[in-house]
């Protein structure tokens, strides 16, 4: 079984030799993530202010301006393009679908394609948030208030962001991926961020007509969002999402998670990043990941075992990934 029949099978259900892993200890993997190229930003951080108020400012692709004072973290948004949804129409997006982008992209899976042994290829949409991508540039108070005081200007604008998603998607799989990876941040530690009424009606309808379209040109849909998503994920399913990508499950549980979405999504997971990555044992990981396998990897597939891309920010140790690469691999086996 390749590696890319592997992650396929195991994300449709179909009986894995064994789960499939992104992990970063060295051994072989069964994915090739690929981002295609971004422009560049309109301005890298500068210095910005005098000697009393000194900062850095950077502006990124989108048009929206950065702040940061300690030389070195990501910054906070401190201005928006659109500071009125009525006017989004003058608003020109960001030329991330250029041809150009998908280069390297295109590249990669050619070469991945020669190999005796093919990784299964997931390429993120640069068009990857709808939701996410709506508040990064009007700003999210903007956004929760427009839902109610301009409902069709920010409808319009969800609009124009999902049709330049369709076609990341169309250039995706142009390049030869076989799932697309989109990127939307749904909920709040406990709860949804606004009710399912609102995502029905602004978002659903965007996200199944897409994923329709990605599964037209022969791509699974992979969507990471995190937070207490646990209201959402039948929704997420009737659309026709096929992988959900989650860093945190402890807010919601293993067997609740299971329940309402085992043997339907198949799930993209390390260790929850905020509990048992960051206060258990090795011990404790290790028994962490046996649960992930046998809830949402225990129906005939269902389970893709990570890392957590940045487990510096988050303080991971490395007794606590090396555990949970280890257990992932003997467990998974």
């Amino acid at each position: 079984m390749t590696s890319r029949e592997r992650v396929n099978r195991a994300i449709h259900f179909q009986h894995p030799d064994r789960l499939p892993h992104y992990l970063p200890d060295g051994e072989p993997n069964d994915l090739l993530w690929l981002w295609p190229q971004r422009p560049p930003e309109r301005q890298p951080w500068t210095a910005h202010g005098n000697r009393e108020s000194y900062c850095e400012r950077r502006i990124d692709e989108w048009g929206v301006v950065w702040e940061r004072s300690d030389g070195q973290s990501v910054g906070e948004a401190v201005e928006w393009p659109i500071p009125d949804v009525a006017r989004q129409s003058e608003y020109a997006l960001p030329d991330l679908n250029n041809a150009q982008c998908f280069a390297e992209t295109r590249a990669a899976i050619e070469a991945n394609d020669r190999f005796a042994n093919p990784l299964y290829c997931l390429g993120v949409m640069p068009f990857s948030s709808l939701n996410e991508g709506t508040h990064n540039i009007m700003g999210l108070q903007r956004m929760f208030v427009a839902y109610y005081e301009s409902p069709d200007d920010l409808k319009a604008l969800v609009g124009r962001l999902a049709a330049a998603q369709r076609d990341s998607i169309e250039r995706l799989a142009a390049c030869g991926c076989n799932g697309a990876m989109a990127y939307d941040d749904w909920g709040l530690q406990d709860r949804l961020m606004v009710g399912m009424d609102l995502i029905a009606e602004f978002f659903l309808p965007h996200y199944r007509a897409n994923w329709a379209r990605a599964h037209e040109l022969g791509m699974d849909v992979w969507m990471h969002s995190c937070g207490n998503t646990l209201e959402l994920l039948p929704a997420l399913i009737d659309a026709g999402l096929d992988v959900v990508q989650m860093d945190q499950q402890e807010n919601m549980g293993l067997d609740a998670l299971d329940h309402v979405a085992g043997g339907r999504l198949a799930f993209w997971c390390p260790v929850d990043i905020q509990q048992t990555m960051v206060h258990g044992t090795p011990e404790d990981v290790r028994q962490y990941v046996g649960k992930m396998i046998a809830t949402l990897g225990a129906h005939h597939g269902g389970l893709v075992g990570m890392a957590y891309s940045s487990p510096r920010a988050v303080n991971h140790s490395d007794e606590n990934i090396a555990a949970m690469c280890q257990a992932f691999r003997t467990y998974g086996g």
